[in-house]
C-alpha cells in the first residue's frame, strides 16, 4: 500500500493562557517534560532562583533557558507563560538548542504564542541541525507530509536515521514502518551532522517541553493490497489488542467503556462503525465482501462501503466503483428492493447519486430513500435531511432538515446527533455549550464527522476559545483516518500562514 500521508498527530499539549496564577492554568500547562537533561541548577529555593534570575539578566543563555522553562512550568516561581516565552526567545537568540527546540513546540503547539507551524520548522531545523536527536526527529516529520514543505521522504528517512542512531525511540519505530514500505536509504557522508554543539551543550541544557508524537499514515491513493493481503489484515484487526484496536478506529479516547455492550474486538468494531468511524465502516465492509466472521454478502458490504464513503473514505470509494464492475450487483440490489430490504434502497439510490448507475432517475432515487425512511432506515433519514438542509432535489427547508434528524437521533443516530450540532453552531446565539459537549462526546467514541466540526469550532472560536493548534490537530486526526474534507481545511490553515519563501511552495 503507497504513502501518501505520514501524519503527524501531537498529543493534547494545551495553550497555556497569559499571566495567571488560577488552577485552570495550571491544567492548560504542557503535560509535563522530559528529564534527558540536568537542570543547571537542581534545586528550586528563593536563592537559587535569585542567582537563576541575574545570570539571565546578565546574559547567561543557558540561565535564560532555565529560567523560562521553570517560569512555563511554575518551579520555584508563579507560572507566567508570558514571561517564560520572554526568556526562552532569549535564550533561541542565542542559538541554545534546547531553546530553539523549546521555541518549536511552542509555536506548533500555541504555547504563549500564534500558531505557526512554519516558525517550529525553522526552529526544529537548527536544533536538529545542532544533533539534538528530539529535534532530528521531528525536523523529519514535516518531509512526509505536503503541507510545510513538500513531501520527502528520503529525507525523513536521513533525519529519522540520524535520531535513531542516538537511541530516539519514536525514530527507530519510524524507520522501521518506513522499511517496511521498501525505504532503506544508506546514509552517506554527506548528510552527517557536526554534533559539537550538542555536545558541548548537552549538560548545561535543562528541560525540554515533552512532546509525544504519533503517526497515523492514510493512502488516497488506488488501494494495491491483494485479496489474501486485505482478508489477512482484517483477520488480524480482530486479534489487536484492545487499545492499539481503538486507535485505529477512531476511539482510543473513549472514557466510558460502559456504553459498549460487547466489549470483543468485534463488539468494539461494531460500536465504533455505528458512531461514524469511517475505518470501522471499511473493516465491517470488507468483513462481509470477504465473508470473514459473517456470511460472504455483496449487497451488506456495499451499503458498508457507501456509508463509509460519506464519512470520506476514499478507499471505501474505490471498493463501491471494484464491486460494480460486475453489473450483477444492481440486479442484487433489485431484487433485494423488491423484498423491501430499506438497506438495499438506501445504496441503490446512493449508488444513483454517484453516478454509479443511470437506470434511475435522482428524483426515483429520492424515492427509495423515502421508502426506505417509512421503515424507520436511520441513514435514509438522514440523507433525506440532508436533501432538505442543502436545498437537493426538494426545496431547502433548515427546520424540516433538523426535524428528520431528530427523528434519526430519536431512534438512535449519533451521526443525527452530530449533524443537529453542527447545523446548531451555524446559527448566531449566546451558548454553544450543549452542541460543543455532543461533538466532543461523538469525536471520543469514533466520529469523524463530530472530530472535523469540533476542529471547525477551534479554528472559528465557535462554542470554545480559538485555538488553532487545536483545530490544526483535530483536522490532521480527521483526515489522517481518511476524511479528504478535514485534509483540504488543515491545509488551508497552512496555506493562510505560509510564507513567500521559496522553500515552504508546495508542488
Amino acid at each position: 500500500m503507497k504513502i501518501f500521508i505520514l501524519f503527524l498527530v501531537p498529543i493534547t499539549i494545551l495553550f497555556a493562557q497569559d499571566t495567571t496564577k488560577s488552577e485552570a492554568f495550571k491544567r492548560d500547562l504542557p503535560k509535563g517534560r522530559s528529564s534527558l537533561h540536568q537542570p543547571k541548577y537542581p534545586s528550586y529555593p528563593l536563592l537559587t532562583g535569585f542567582v537563576i534570575q541575574q545570570e539571565a539578566n546578565n546574559g547567561d543563555p543557558f540561565a535564560q533557558h532555565e529560567l523560562g522553562i521553570r517560569l512555563l512550568f511554575g518551579n520555584g516561581y508563579q507560572p507566567d507563560t508570558t514571561k517564560a516565552i520572554f526568556w526562552i526567545q532569549k535564550a533561541a537568540s542565542q542559538n541554545i538548542s534546547a531553546a530553539r527546540f523549546n521555541l518549536a513546540i511552542m509555536y506548533y503547539n500555541e504555547i504563549g504564542v500564534d500558531w505557526n507551524p512554519f516558525s517550529a520548522f525553522k526552529n526544529f531545523r537548527f536544533a536538529a541541525e545542532s544533533g539534538m536527536p528530539e529535534a532530528q526527529f521531528a525536523y523529519g516529520i514535516f518531509f512526509t507530509e505536503n503541507l510545510v514543505v513538500n513531501k520527502d521522504l528520503s529525507q525523513a528517512y536521513s533525519w529519522f536515521k540520524k535520531s535513531a542512531d542516538k537511541d530516539y525511540e519514536p525514530a527507530i519505530e519510524s524507520l522501521e514502518y518506513l522499511k517496511e514500505q521498501g525505504f532503506d536509504l544508506n546514509d552517506n557522508e554527506e548528510s552527517k551532522v557536526d554534533d559539537t554543539q550538542y555536545i558541548n551543550e548537552k549538560s548545561q541544557i535543562s528541560s525540554l517541553i515533552q512532546q509525544d508524537w504519533s503517526f497515523d499514515y492514510f493512502d488516497f491513493s488506488e488501494d494495491t493490497l491483494s485479496a489474501e493481503k486485505e482478508k489477512e489484515i482484517v483477520e488480524n484487526l480482530l486479534t489487536e489488542n484492545k487499545d492499539e484496536l481503538k486507535r485505529k478506529l477512531g476511539v482510543s479516547d473513549l472514557r466510558n467503556t460502559e456504553t459498549i455492550e460487547d466489549t470483543s474486538s468485534l463488539g468494539i468494531i461494531n460500536f465504533a462503525a455505528e458512531n461514524g468511524s469511517p475505518e470501522a465502516l471499511f473493516f465491517t465492509a470488507t468483513a462481509s465482501e470477504m465473508g470473514i466472521v459473517t456470511k460472504r454478502n455483496i449487497v451488506d458490504a456495499a451499503y458498508k462501503y457507501l456509508r463509509a464513503y460519506r464519512l470520506g473514505s476514499q478507499k471505501a470509494a474505490l471498493r463501491l466503483l471494484q464491486i460494480i464492475k460486475d453489473r450483477k450487483i444492481f440486479q442484487m440490489l433489485k431484487s433485494e428492493v423488491d423484498d423491501n430490504n430499506a438497506d438495499a434502497m438506501y445504496t441503490w439510490a446512493g449508488m444513483i447519486a454517484l453516478g454509479f448507475d443511470n437506470s434511475l432517475s435522482d428524483m426515483q432515487a429520492y424515492e427509495l430513500l423515502e421508502r426506505a425512511a417509512k421503515q424507520n432506515h436511520i441513514n435514509s433519514i438522514i440523507e433525506i435531511g440532508l436533501s432538505y438542509y442543502g436545498g437537493t432535489l426538494v426545496k431547502e427547508d433548515r427546520k424540516k432538515a433538523i426535524e428528520y434528524w431528530q427523528k434519526a437521533a430519536e431512534l438512535g443516530s449519533k451521526e443525527a446527533e452530530v449533524r443537529i450540532a453542527f447545523a446548531n453552531i451555524s446559527v448566531d446565539k449566546a451558548d454553544y455549550s450543549d452542541e460543543i459537549n455532543t461533538l466532543r462526546i461523538n469525536a471520543n467514541q469514533g466520529s469523524v464527522l463530530a472530530q472535523a466540526a469540533l476542529a471547525y469550532c477551534y479554528e472559528n472560536g465557535i462554542g470554545v476559545r480559538t485555538r488553532k493548534s487545536m483545530a490544526a490537530r483535530l483536522y490532521r486526526q480527521a483526515a489522517s483516518r481518511g476524511n479528504v474534507t478535514a485534509f483540504n481545511s488543515l491545509k488551508r490553515m497552512y496555506d493562510e500562514l505560509r510564507p513567500e519563501e521559496e522553500e515552504f511552495n508546495i508542488y
